[in-house]
């Protein structure tokens, strides 16, 4: 359970995405969950952004100056809740010191700069693209929409009390902690509390809307996937079976299974590349010095996997080709070639971004970036057996393509 995250994925100097998956791995991704990103943990997050924007509404408007700071202003209040609630929070060491205190007033929460530290992150940052996607804010920045302000009255009212009256008191310095019922509004309100019916109704409405709106997508809400289809994909011993359990579950809905089907094939030649690339770095590290990758068929293993890999990506991505380093990979002949094929077009994308490249020609650039230990253990196990290579790296690097969190929200709507 996760309540909000002030920490910063990725900067341009310390970037985590070094081999170009970003954008095309989104691309996959929104041919099926396309309001999911990956930090979607919770569908109450939406509901209390939803709740932020009609309570703000009548004195600031959303893409005002000041609209994410009252936001993080009333997010501190939901937070401090949901912690006196029991629910475990992302940063929770922000928190603990204001649930610890004997009293707690907006003024003492602004008095702790790191709590307004990234107002781009937490409820508004992560779940307002999401938010828009639902169409829960408009698109074009003006507010709620119709079904948006429904999810906003839905979630403020709980168990009979009304979220609007405490955030009127927080808004205006009252002390949070001589609250006489504190504890039924954190039971009420915490993260992980139960939705009332007429938020479980404005979910259904959502989730009926955004089917509406792509009808390639609707079974996947319709027709939710059994929990022992969710089971293969949480572990590595079962995950060659995810994928065919999926499409078995949908194969009355071609377009469907061609969507689920390019997220396996990304997933397999993204994970073949990425462990060249680990490779590649792990073997220049001087407290390692050498892969012995000449000792037996691995390099050739590699490569067949690779080039395979990548003519099977391309076969069903579709007439428009949005990922350019499959076709670079699709014929490559020996193990040298497609090391150098996939060297470059790191080198090009890091170069691209203004970063600097993490290998150099036969040197570490850029340290810290794989941990040798551990990439030596996985290296040893597929060197040991390389038919298991393609499993092996699709498990060791595998993706959230969001079945769970689908499964989730279904479950918090009351269609599951």
């Amino acid at each position: 359970m996760k309540f909000t995250d002030f920490v910063i994925t990725e900067t341009a100097g310390n970037s985590v995405d070094p081999l170009g998956y970003l954008k095309p791995s989104g691309e996959v991704s929104s041919g099926l969950f396309r309001p999911f990103t990956v930090l979607s943990n919770h569908p109450a997050y939406q509901g209390f952004l939803a709740f932020a924007v009609s309570f703000l509404e009548n004195s600031l408007k959303l893409g005002q100056k000041n609209f994410p700071r009252r936001v993080r202003d009333l997010e501190i209040l939901w937070g401090v809740l949901s912690v006196h609630g029991g629910d475990p929070v992302i940063n929770v060491t922000k928190y603990e010191p204001l649930t610890g205190q004997e009293s707690l007033c907006l003024d003492d929460a602004k008095k702790r700069p790191a709590l307004y530290a990234r107002l781009n992150y937490g409820a508004l940052g992560h779940y307002g693209s999401p938010s828009t996607t639902w169409r829960i804010l408009q698109p074009n920045g003006a507010g709620l929409s119709a079904n948006g302000s429904a999810l906003a009255e839905a979630w403020q009212h709980r168990n009979g009390f009304d979220f609007a009256d405490l955030a009127n008191r927080w808004m205006a310095g009252a002390d949070l902690f001589a609250e006489k019922k504190l504890d039924d509004w954190a039971r009420g309100f915490r993260l992980a509390a139960e939705p009332e019916p007429a938020e479980r109704k404005a979910w259904q409405t959502l989730i009926r809307d955004l089917c509406r709106r792509e009808p390639v997508i609707a079974p996947l809400w319709e027709n939710a996937v059994h929990e022992d289809i969710l089971a293969l994909g949480r572990d590595g011993d079962t995950y060659p079976g995810f994928f065919p359990g999926l499409l078995g579950h949908y194969k009355a809905h071609p377009e469907l299974c061609r969507r689920i089907e390019l997220c396996d094939r990304f997933e397999r030649l993204s994970g073949l590349v990425q462990f060249v690339f680990e490779c590649e770095y792990v073997r220049r590290l001087d407290y390692i010095k050498k892969i012995g990758l000449s000792a037996n068929s691995l390099p050739s293993q590699v490569t067949k996997d690779v080039r395979e890999a990548a003519r099977a990506f391309r076969r069903v991505q579709g007439p428009r080709e949005f990922w350019a380093l499959p076709g670079t990979l699709e014929n490559a002949t020996d193990y040298p070639t497609m090391v150098a094929t996939v060297l470059a077009h790191h080198s090009a994308h890091q170069r691209g971004k203004g970063t600097s490249p993490f290998i150099t020609g036969d040197a570490i650039a850029v340290q810290d970036r794989v941990d040798g230990q551990k990439f030596m253990q996985f290296f040893k196990s597929v060197a040991d057996a390389p038919e298991t290579l393609v499993s092996a790296t699709q498990w060791r690097y595998h993706r959230n393509w969001h079945f769970e969190r689908a499964h989730l929200w279904q479950q918090y709507a009351g269609i599951h």
